[in-house]
């Protein structure tokens, strides 16, 4: 079983370095580490990508996980080096909806745990129902952890003044990420869960801004690319033609100022963004969607 394992994770680690080598992966080794200066605390449930989830880079923030993004001994090792060594500016209580610590039945682990595991005190205690429960710091609810975890770091006095502390809760059914914003108000769970179809709707027409952004970024791009691709007329004669950058190699006698950077920039932003947008399919009773199209001119 163990060799089974071990040939599934070294075969991943063969393709990976095929995908390398074919330029569809890359490693980039930042000098600065993290390159954003943020901190993850998060659970191990595996459904949570975090560096999927908000689009992050290998490197780009710190991700810390145990079951419960507990604020435990060993995270708070971990947060005094973040903040004090690599200068962390902005930690992030991530919790999710749907968490196992939620469901942990103290009964059977107690049958199944050795005693070994605990303190000599704890094997003699009579309550070991209480010990164990204390150990493992098992929730019922999952909007009061996250309350309860930004209570408990600031409590411990770790950050300093410009260090901000917040906390925010993932669906693993639908990918949405709440701001503290959206749940602080409400005193538990099932109040959240109440609401949640609303507070879904205002995350939808969050969505759709952020479509209307990248729209008019991408024309925006388009624009001062064109703009910049056709370089200005000589003086007006019979056989006048306008001059594109891709001709200049032809045309060694021109020369021309154009910041080439600046438009390779721009075209590799447009490049990214437009070949493969899709919009998602949103849906609101008798609300008309704005859905934004992309033209494109060709020549």
């Amino acid at each position: 079983m163990i060799d089974n394992i071990e040939n599934v994770l070294i075969n991943g680690n063969l393709r990976y370095q095929w995908k390398i080598l074919q330029g569809l992966e890359n490693i980039e080794v930042n000098d600065k580490i993290p390159k954003y200066p943020v901190l993850i605390l998060t659970c191990m449930d595996p459904r949570i990508d975090v560096h999927r989830v908000f689009q992050l880079n290998p490197g780009d923030v710190f991700i810390l996980r145990n079951a419960g993004n507990l604020i435990t001994s060993d995270a708070l090792r971990s947060i005094l080096l973040a903040v004090y060594q690599y200068n962390i500016k902005h930690i992030i209580i991530l919790g999710h909806l749907d968490c196992g610590m939620t469901k942990i039945k103290m009964l059977e682990l107690r049958k199944k745990i050795p005693y070994e595991f605990f303190t000599p005190r704890s094997k003699e205690s009579l309550d070991i129902f209480s010990q164990i429960k204390n150990f493992f710091k098992p929730f019922t609810d999952e909007l009061k952890n996250i309350k309860q975890q930004l209570a408990n770091i600031k409590r411990l006095r770790v950050h300093k003044e410009d260090l901000t502390i917040t906390g925010m809760l993932y669906d693993v059914d639908t990918g949405w990420v709440f701001e503290y914003e959206k749940f602080q108000e409400f005193d538990n769970i099932e109040n959240f869960r109440e609401q949640f179809s609303i507070i879904l709707n205002e995350k939808k027409f969050q969505s759709v801004e952020f479509i209307k952004s990248i729209e008019n970024e991408i024309v925006s791009n388009k624009e001062s690319v064109e703009d910049q691709y056709i370089l200005p007329q000589q003086e007006s004669h019979d056989d006048e033609k306008i001059i594109f950058v891709g001709n200049l190699e032809e045309d060694k006698t021109f020369n021309a100022k154009i910041n080439h950077e600046t438009i390779s920039n721009r075209l590799f932003t447009t490049q990214m963004i437009l070949p493969k947008i899709s919009f998602p399919q949103i849906h609101f009773s008798r609300v008309k969607i704005y859905m934004p199209k992309i033209s494109r001119n060709n020549k």
